[in-house]
């Protein structure tokens, strides 16, 4: 059959140029121009020359028009971390496990032998994404061996999977946190991860061991476990300990009818408070003296969930719509917060510490229901959260509600009914996007709201314009009751850069960001971008509580592909509003971490 159907083609071409040469005899024309390659639109020059290096090792070429033609086959093509592009010696290739295409093939939605939809590719895109192995992430089609056939193309860069993971925060001239994690991300190149981790803070250092697994054999279960121990800085003796322990099938795709989760997690340690690198005090107004009461107290937290979800609706693949999602569950959770060391402080300043300023302990055991509706529309950018990487973003609507009735007859501290609701629409901008998300907490006792609280969002990412794009982020938290005693910080790292880290403490937070973020600019493949700012806002117990402060400066962002899709970022604060001793520190606090200054999370998360 193949032999009769290269004849017939032979055919059919010998009868076009028989006829090609006639008209040509009868009137002469100029020889027909090459067809135009397609144009990539909507990647960064970074995501097209991968791509071009992607067909070439393919020897193909990229379908313009895709949908609905059939696929023959899915090709992953896995980039090494180091390529001829990236300034760095091959030979480190050697040292490192590369995913393996069968646990990148298996993240593909799309079939050989089923019509190829756009929206089932860039879903299996946003899979991929979603594993911290992979930095780069491209999903298009080339063009099959006949008219109506396509091959999905999957190219791929793993980042080093042999690493020390890191995460810290150097600000006034000070480390003030600091994490380690020499790991093997990609074990055998299925993409298990197993970890030593060390956590530094100026009160405590903590110890430990992961291990997780995205995928249990050929199942879409996945495994998370952590354990650490955790010792005081000052005294070197064992203060507490943390883990986690995670099990469970999500909704790994908009077609995903069921999905299931166990997990618990505890963490006993002594909390403290620190402005900068420095224990915070506190002085009572019950006492006439300076108490000087440090901000140190114990916690005791142990948290346990199980939860199961039905998803309805999605809509076809060509033409997206609104999924509806019901979980029921049950929860239990233990919060015991207490004071220790009362020798030195009088009673009565001791008494309005605890009241101020600690958590109120807390035990509940409860069912839960949740309902929750989203559109299953998404918007690709570029140069949000990451640089020069493709990135996706929910539109449309997304509403959830959850109900929580916790009653003494099962232990609990207390009984009330708790409802949590969230609400927010997504709209895009151009190559940009505008935000708003109100969400709100209410806990109803039989004879008193013993706590709610209303949050507002809003975010606006404008289209990109000459050199970059302008992003408006801005918050209200307003606790209006607070029986448990919530708190927020603000200052530093946060949303108040210039000033300490947790220089402001209150129930409330108001907050709002406006920062230039300039395009990237490649170097040897690498991203360099800046950024300049301003921020205003304040932790506060009550409106009459409010002083807005105010701060400006200036900073760079670095993507290495080779090592993570995260960006690392210094930035240089400048205080504006004087008469408050944590603006003192002119010429400001340098802040040097990891992630956008108020990053925008994906809307599943």
């Amino acid at each position: 059959m193949r032999g009769a159907s290269i004849a017939v083609m032979r055919f059919a071409f010998l009868a076009a140029g028989a006829t090609s040469a006639t008209a040509s005899r009868a009137e002469p024309r100029a020889p027909a121009a090459p067809p135009e390659a397609p144009r990539l639109e909507g990647y960064s020059s970074y995501e097209r020359d991968t791509i071009e290096r992607a067909l070439a090792r393919l020897g193909a070429t990229i379908e313009p028009a895709p949908d609905g033609k059939i696929v023959e086959a899915v090709d992953v093509v896995p980039l090494e971390v180091i390529e001829d592009r990236d300034p760095a010696p091959r030979f480190l290739n050697w040292f490192h496990a590369l995913s393996r295409p069968y646990v990148i093939r298996r993240e593909v939605l799309l079939a050989v032998g089923r019509p190829y939809e756009q929206a089932l590719a860039d879903e299996s895109a946003r899979n991929l994404r979603d594993l911290s192995q992979l930095s780069l992430v491209l999903v298009f089609a080339a063009r099959g061996s006949a008219p109506g056939r396509v091959r999905v193309v999957v190219a791929t860069k793993d980042v080093w999977s042999l690493r020390l993971n890191t995460d810290y925060r150097f600000a006034g001239g000070q480390l003030e946190y600091l994490f380690l994690q020499p790991s093997e991300q990609n074990l055998l190149g299925v993409h298990h991860a197993v970890a030593a981790q060390l956590a530094l803070d100026p009160g405590a250092l903590s110890l430990g061991v992961a291990y997780a697994m995205p995928r249990i054999g050929g199942s879409h279960v996945r495994l998370k476990t952590d354990l650490n121990a955790i010792f005081g800085r000052e005294t070197g003796e064992l203060e507490g300990s943390s883990g986690a322990f995670l099990y469970g099938q999500p909704l790994y795709a908009t077609s995903a009818e069921w999905a299931w989760e166990a997990e618990i997690s505890w963490r006993d340690e002594v909390t403290r408070r620190f402005i900068g690198a420095e224990l915070a005090r506190f002085d009572a107004e019950a006492t006439p003296e300076r108490d000087g009461i440090p901000y140190s107290y114990r916690s005791d937290l142990l948290v346990g969930r199980y939860v199961v979800t039905r998803s309805f609706g999605g809509g076809a693949a060509r033409a997206p719509g609104v999924k509806h999602d019901l979980s029921v569950g049950v929860e239990a959770s233990r919060r015991v917060y207490r004071f220790d060391d009362r020798s030195g402080f009088a009673p009565a300043a001791v008494a309005e510490f605890e009241r101020r300023e600690m958590p109120v302990s807390d035990t509940r055991v409860a069912p839960t229901l949740r309902y929750a509706t989203y559109s299953t529309r998404f918007l690709r950018v570029l140069d949000f959260n990451t640089l020069a990487l493709q990135e996706d973003y929910r539109l449309g609507h997304e509403l959830s509600i959850l109900v929580y009735p916790v009653t003494t007859a099962l232990n609990s501290t207390r009984s009330f009914l708790g409802i949590s609701a969230a609400a927010a629409y997504t709209v895009p901008l151009g190559d940009g996007l505008a935000r708003a998300v109100v969400e709100s907490v209410t806990e109803l006792e039989p004879s008193r709201i013993a706590d709610a609280s209303l949050e507002v969002r809003a975010r606006v990412h404008t289209p990109s314009f000459g050199v970059g794009r302008l992003v408006f982020d801005a918050r209200l938290l307003d606790r209006y009751r607070n029986h448990l005693n919530r708190r927020s910080q603000l200052g530093g790292d946060t949303r108040l850069r210039g000033y300490p880290t947790g220089a402001f403490l209150g129930e409330d937070v108001l907050s709002a960001n406006l920062e230039l973020r300039t395009r990237p600019l490649e170097v040897w493949s690498c991203q360099l971008a800046g950024a300049a700012f301003f921020d205003v806002g304040d932790a506060f117990d009550g409106f009459d509580d409010l002083r807005l402060k105010q701060s400006a400066g200036f900073g760079i962002r670095f993507l290495f592909p080779q090592l993570n899709r995260v960006v690392m970022r210094a930035d240089w604060g400048f205080p504006l509003t004087r008469g408050h001793r944590e603006a003192d520190s002119l010429p400001g606090d340098i802040v040097v971490t990891f992630n956008q200054a108020f990053p925008m999370l994906p809307a599943d998360e």
